[in-house]
Parts: C-alpha cells; structure tokens; sequence
C-alpha cells in the first residue's frame, strides 16, 4: 500500500505556490495584494496553527481521494 503524506514544509510550499500563482493572475489593488501576503507571512506561517489545520487538511484528503481511487481501481478489475 502507498500512502502519500505531506510534510508541513511541503503543504507550506504548496499553499505559497496557490497563493503566489493567485497573486499574478488575478487582477487586484496594492491593498488587497498586501493584505494577503501579511496574511500569508503572518497567520500562515509554517509553525502557526492555521498551517498546521491546512497541513492536516490536506492530508486528509489526499488520503480520502486515494481511497477513493483505490476502490474504484478494485472495482474496474472485478468488472473485467
């Protein structure tokens, strides 16, 4: 069985990548763009809770959708 797990650093680079990709593609004011990086550099930094709670987060359900994909696998060769 593979079991596929984020470290908090990684869910931390994930999150970054969502965050820094989001900031140049969508259209906003100076305002809003540095409310969401003090939010980024504040409440999600990789020691704070929030982090942690997105870290379990996404774990969480990078489990479910393998389990997901798993039993879907399961069922597609019981069909054959």
């Amino acid at each position: 069985m593979v079991k596929v797990e984020l470290d908090l650093e990684e869910s931390w680079e994930l999150m970054s990548f969502v965050i820094n990709a989001m900031l140049d593609d969508v259209k906003m004011n100076k305002t809003d763009r540095a409310k969401i990086r003090r939010w980024k550099s504040g409440e999600m930094r990789t020691g704070g809770e929030e982090m942690k709670a997105l870290h379990e987060k996404l774990n969480a359900d990078l489990q479910r959708l393998w389990d997901v994909r798993r039993k879907s696998d399961i069922r597609s060769s019981d069909n054959r």
